[in-house]
Formats: C-alpha cells, sequence, structure tokens
C-alpha cells in the first residue's frame, strides 16, 4: 500500500497557504493509497493557524498543524522528515497549484521505474504579468529544466538527478534519513545568499546509488511573487546560487583556476555591457546573470 506524507512547510504566507491547501485537498488517490498532510509553521505570525484550522474542518485528509521553532526552510523540511507516518514524503511549497493527477504519477513512477525520488514541471504562475525582460535562460533561472522535459515518464541520468525543485518533489523516507536530511547550513535566513538543501540533498542521493525519476504528471503551478522578478533580487539570487554549488561541491580552487574564473568574469561583464550598447536589456541581463553567478562561484 502506497503511503504518502505531503508536507508543506510556510513562514508567514497565509494569504497563499489557503489555495495551496485547497489544491492539495483535489488531489486523487491511487487505489488503497493512504495521505496526510502536515503544514510545518516556521515561526509564523501572521493568519496561517487560522488558515489551517479552518481548511482541517472539511478537509478529505488527515491535516496536521506542526510548529517548527528553529527558523530556516531546511528546519522545516527535516521536522516534516521527523513527524511523517508513510514511507513517501512529497515536499511542496506554500503558493502553488498541484495537478490532481500528482499522487498518480508517484504511484506510476514506483511501480514501473522503483523511483527513490521523483520530480515533475514547475510552471510559473504571474500574479501581475511577466516583465519584459524575463526570456529564455532569464525566465529559466526562476522556473525548472523539467518543464521542457516532455510527456514521457524518465529515470534521470546522475548529471541532473541531483537536481530537485524544492517547491515539487518526493522522496523515500528511509533514502531520506540515509543521507542524513536537509542541511541547515544552506538556509537563506536573514541576510545570507546561501540555499539549495534541495540541490544538496539531491548530490547525496545521487552518491548513495538513489534512482530520481521524472514523471510530466507531477506538475505544479508556483506563484512567483512581484518582488522575486526584481532585477535586484534576480541578481542578488544569481550571486548567491553561485556561493552554494561552489559551498556544496566542496570545491578547493588553484591559484590557476581562480585566474581564469576571474577571467571568466571579465568576459561575461563585457558581454553584458555590449548587449546594453546594442539595446538588447533582456540579453544584457542574462549576461549579467551568468556573471554574478560566476562570481559568486569565486567568492564560495
Amino acid at each position: 500500500m502506497l503511503g504518502v506524507s505531503i508536507i508543506v512547510p510556510t513562514y508567514n504566507r497565509a494569504q497563499f497557504l489557503g489555495p495551496t491547501l485547497e489544491s492539495i485537498g483535489q488531489l486523487r488517490r491511487p487505489d488503497n493509497a493512504s495521505v496526510e498532510v502536515l503544514v510545518i509553521d516556521n515561526n509564523c505570525t501572521d493568519d496561517t493557524a487560522r488558515v489551517v484550522a479552518a481548511a482541517a474542518e472539511s478537509f478529505p485528509l488527515p491535516l496536521r498543524h506542526v510548529i517548527e521553532t528553529r527558523q530556516g526552510l531546511c528546519h522545516g523540511r527535516n521536522r516534516g522528515l521527523q513527524e511523517a507516518r508513510h514511507d513517501w514524503l512529497v515536499y511542496l511549497d506554500d503558493d502553488i497549484a498541484v495537478n490532481p493527477g500528482w499522487l498518480e504519477g508517484l504511484a506510476e513512477s514506483i511501480d514501473r521505474c522503483a523511483a527513490d525520488a521523483v520530480v515533475g514541471p514547475v510552471f510559473p504562475k504571474f500574479l501581475d504579468g511577466k516583465p519584459s525582460y524575463l526570456v529564455g535562460e532569464v525566465l529559466d533561472s526562476i522556473s525548472s529544466g523539467y518543464s521542457r522535459r516532455g510527456e514521457s515518464i524518465q529515470v534521470l541520468p546522475s548529471e541532473v538527478a541531483h537536481e530537485l525543485p524544492g517547491c515539487n518533489f518526493a522522496v523515500r523516507r528511509e533514502a531520506a534519513q540515509e543521507v542524513g536530511g536537509f542541511d541547515p547550513e544552506l538556509d537563506r535566513i536573514g541576510k545570507s545568499l546561501l540555499a539549495g538543501g534541495d540541490f544538496e540533498l539531491g548530490m547525496r542521493l545521487v552518491a548513495a546509488g538513489r534512482r530520481t525519476v521524472y514523471h510530466p504528471e507531477c506538475r505544479i503551478e508556483h506563484i512567483i511573487i512581484p518582488e522575486k522578478l526584481t532585477k535586484t533580487y534576480l541578481r542578488r539570487r544569481s550571486f548567491g546560487l553561485g556561493m552554494t554549488v561552489r559551498r556544496v561541491s566542496a570545491c578547493q580552487l588553484s591559484w590557476g583556476r581562480k585566474i581564469r574564473l576571474a577571467l571568466g568574469v571579465c568576459r561575461l561583464g563585457l558581454g553584458a555591457i555590449c548587449s546594453h550598447a546594442f539595446r538588447r536589456p533582456a540579453t544584457a541581463l542574462a549576461w549579467e546573470l551568468r556573471m554574478l553567478r560566476a562570481m559568486g562561484y569565486l567568492r564560495g
């Protein structure tokens, strides 16, 4: 029998949490599946408790409200790992709309491919329209490469299998426990630019020989708030992503490598300047974000 614990960490997002829970409540359950939902409240000071209590009155699945006082997304995810009563953990963000067939896709991934982790497409949903510069690789940076992976079930190769989109993935509980759960050092708290606890967990799963499966039915729409679409935010995020990749790879750079990276930063900066000069702002931003990722990696 398939047992699933759906884990939704949240911090002061009550206005989005209600619709997210409504979406989860509409999931179709495979035959004989047992499903629970855990909202992990990470010190919320808004109406989160009221939203969960109101949903619980008529929710079609067991719904628990769990308080995690240690601040940070990885702490919230680890609390879900600790509290879960079932063998499969589905991690969803608090501002998503989930495809009703998500759990059916999970069940098929397990039955057909012996999955240890399951991922699916993430499609951005813009509240106030999409800025003109949000195209190509800039748009990809806030979405997921899995959104273009097609309509077939796929066992992912190790080169990409570690890329768990934190807003939308499932993992066997014993596999997550075996590799030690999520690393709280990779939480974006306060002024910290680090993130990527999901990415780093995926790396450890791959190293342990675990299998990640892509299923097109395991898809969501993910709300992107306007504050996360500004160029300032995208620049800060890109720099932090570079720092995160360097941190999780534990790479020690030789002086020769540092010099090559610095030259690469200069080349990327020149690309941004030239694109601005030719009045191609979207292309210029793409060059700039690449440059900032390289700078973040160099900074480490």
